[in-house]
């Protein structure tokens, strides 16, 4: 009888074993390390028991100390040419300030694949090829594996050690995986950069969606089948087609926020966790700031953060992006400037009024979450676009490349935010603050939405490992082409039925006026 109450006891709690989990965690862009790693810390705070393999496809130098979790193992792969890329010069990319080419669709579908894939060639074959490597994570008998799809060799390693791996993306979206699980296009839903909104966009804007689009995929499938075939020369086999062996998972995990992001058709497979980085407790009551901001913060009564991420710096942007800001400044005198700028610049600091400091750090988080913070002015990377509508910060959106142009739209369109032209920095346009109540608005849907991002990542990492080989959520119509898809032969034989009616009728209608007129003529 005591058995039978403590197990009902356990079954009331909905006691789940815990799992041993591989989370692949390639070493190759910033924002993507730091959001597989917080993931691997919240999978960790449930009791799971997780493994974060990391290979370095670039020697990133800030990346200690992303996991907070101690009962995480991390296992760092060094490859053979590690000390080459530890002497290669950090790339930030200061020409994608004021490069009209660097969001270019064509350019970027031909160039991307060439760059990037060459940043993970290397490492990736040397993975693939390590059989030492494979035993040991084989003999750690892992129940599941979790992997960014932007680098492949990670699925083909759970493969060769048989395990089922479930795919995740660091950013809101790529249609190219979307479509893979079964979410329509996104066209009509999803504004590309340079479109406008419906109902506002005309032709032209629906023309540059389908434009940008195409683009779009056909960069990222180049990119992906590059991987594939490095990696099958590397292996010396054939191997699982990349799509294949991606639709294997019975979910895709993605870093949108359904309440935040733009609404779209998509299907149950497609598990959208984007805001699982986000610290409730922590927003709602922020740690103490240094003693050197709280001197700041008491400055003047507004304060505003200006901040351009970790990729692109402030310091290397064109002069004259630099005079339109400093215009800004000098024509709020009082509000109070933190600028998060990358370098010692005596002379540059001359150059500005005195309502400005200069940071080569700022603790980005707690800045928010104090209310003497007003606005944000932001590059629009999807970790400070979390970060600051969870904080209920208006912000100004200034996107250079990348996704940041659709995280400005996504924000802006919610009312708490601008979605500003780079280009338009050399204006010297005035902040405005007015959209301080939208801010708050989607704060707090955010903080109330009725699924919670931590938990349903969790819930789904669970049901993929109850059930690795459920496919019933992915549509088949998904895995037609584009005519069956949308029933464009249908559509086309019902217009030309339609045209033969009319053409008929006409013939008919013709026949009957030539009769009647024929009539007239001989009875006249």
């Amino acid at each position: 009888m005591n058995i039978l109450i403590l197990l009902s006891f356990f079954v009331s709690l909905n006691v789940v074993l815990p799992k041993n989990i591989l989370i692949f965690n390639p070493i190759f862009g910033y924002s993507h390390v730091k959001f597989i790693s917080q993931m691997a810390d919240v999978i960790a705070d449930y009791g799971h028991n997780v493994t974060l393999f990391q290979p370095y496809h670039l020697a990133l130098k800030n990346t200690e100390g992303l996991v907070k979790n101690k009962h995480i193992e991390i296992l760092n792969y060094y490859p053979e040419h590690y000390e080459e890329l530890l002497n290669s010069k950090t790339q930030t990319f200061p020409v994608f300030w004021d490069s009209h080419l660097v969001n270019h669709p064509i350019l970027s579908a031909f160039m991307m694949p060439r760059v990037l894939g060459k940043e993970l060639e290397d490492t990736a074959k040397q993975i693939i090829k390590d059989k030492k490597l494979h035993e040991t994570l084989r003999s750690k008998k892992f129940d599941v594996a979790i992997a960014e799809t932007l680098e492949t060799s990670s699925f083909y390693v759970s493969h060769i050690i048989g395990i089922p791996c479930i795919p995740v993306i660091s950013t809101v979206r790529l249609t190219l995986f979307n479509n893979l699980f079964g979410q329509p296009s996104p066209l009509g839903y999803i504004p590309q950069t340079e479109s406008k909104m419906v109902p506002d966009a005309g032709f032209m804007d629906r023309f540059n969606d389908v434009y940008r689009n195409y683009f779009e995929n056909m960069g990222f499938e180049s990119l992906i089948e590059r991987q594939f075939n490095f990696i099958q020369e590397a292996i010396g086999e054939p191997i699982p087609y990349w799509k294949d062996i991606l639709t294997q998972a019975p979910v895709f995990i993605t870093n949108s926020n359904p309440y935040l992001d733009f609404a779209v058709p998509t299907t149950a497979t497609i598990v959208h966790v984007g805001g699982i980085t986000m610290n409730l407790k922590k927003i709602k009551n922020p740690e103490k700031l240094p003693e050197e901001y709280e001197k700041i913060l008491q400055e003047r009564d507004s304060t505003v953060l200006i901040s351009f991420g970790s990729v692109i710096r402030s310091f290397e942007m064109p002069d004259d992006f630099k005079a339109g800001l400093i215009k800004m400044f000098e024509s709020l005198p009082n509000v109070t400037f933190i600028w998060k700028y990358e370098q010692d610049d005596v002379e540059f600091q001359k150059r500005l009024p005195m309502n400005v400091h200069l940071k080569k750090w700022v603790p980005q988080p707690s800045l928010l979450s104090d209310s003497r913070l007003k606005a944000f002015v932001t590059h629009g990377g999807l970790g400070s676009t979390m970060e600051v509508a969870y904080s209920g910060k208006p912000a100004l959106m200034v996107p250079v490349f990348g996704d940041q142009p659709h995280n400005a739209y996504m924000l802006a369109r919610h009312g708490g935010a601008i979605a500003y032209d780079k280009f338009h920095l050399k204006d010297g346009r005035k902040l405005t603050t007015k959209y301080e109540t939208n801010a708050k608005k989607l704060q707090e849907v955010l903080f109330n939405q009725p699924i919670d991002p931590k938990l349903n990542l969790i819930n789904h990492i669970e049901f993929a490992i109850e059930f690795p080989n459920l496919r019933s959520q992915v549509p088949e119509i998904s895995k037609v082409g584009l005519i069956a898809h949308y029933y464009l032969d249908v559509i086309g034989f019902l217009c030309l039925v339609g045209c033969l009616w009319l053409y008929l009728f006409f013939l008919i209608i013709r026949r009957f006026c030539v009769s009647v007129v024929f009539r007239k003529i001989k009875n006249e």
